[in-house]
């Protein structure tokens, strides 16, 4: 009876299990995050290491698109070659993209006439980015995403938001997936435009 009661108790436990890990990966897979007040490791936010090739490629990547800005206007990234650029790929359904944008425009204020452009990739609807702005004012330019931003050969866009960080001299510099703080971000700045 003991054997049959401890089998039942471990099959119940491993049941439970499996249910508890197939929720957390559907909510971060689907549903893109996690409950309110759940956090995932800093060292599990930072992108994954990519080699001097593959982050290089990135850039690359990047610099070779052209996408619409919100009034429908293209926007090739080649305007913004000699400049520190900052690409952020976002949503407006994304709360840590969202809670990061406050601290990048008040970056992009600060820094904007020493060469640094910050630009917001949305993967949303063009409407649901307009929304968002018309509540929440945005200091720099916002691109409307699309397979070509987020699936073009070389991007390791993976889950949002997602941040590059380019040089002046068009080399990577930088790449975090998850929310980028302000006091994350700005000695990198720095650095980058020699203060």
């Amino acid at each position: 009876m003991n054997q049959a009661r401890a089998l039942w108790v471990a099959v119940v436990a491993g049941v439970l299990t499996v249910a508890t890990v197939a929720l957390l990966a559907y909510r971060l897979l689907v549903l893109g995050g996690l409950p309110a007040g759940d956090t995932i490791p800093d060292s599990l936010r930072s992108a994954p290491q990519l080699s001097p090739a593959e982050a290089q490629a990135e850039v690359d990547a990047i610099m070779a698109l052209t996408l619409d800005d919100l009034d429908g206007q293209p926007q090739p990234f080649a305007q913004w070659r000699g400049q520190v650029l900052v690409v952020n790929y976002w949503a407006s359904w994304c709360k840590p993209c969202v809670e990061e944008m406050p601290a990048f425009s008040h970056l992009y204020r600060r820094y904007a006439a020493q060469g640094v452009q910050f630009v917001g990739i949305g993967i949303d609807e063009v409407d649901n980015m307009r929304a968002f702005v018309d509540k929440t004012p945005v200091s720099y330019p916002l691109l409307v995403g699309g397979k070509e931003a987020t699936q073009t050969p070389g991007l390791q866009v993976k889950a949002l938001p997602y941040t590059v960080v380019i040089g002046r001299d068009g080399r990577f510099a930088s790449s975090r997936l998850g929310r980028l703080d302000e006091a994350r971000l700005e000695p990198l700045l720095k650095e980058l435009i020699g203060q």
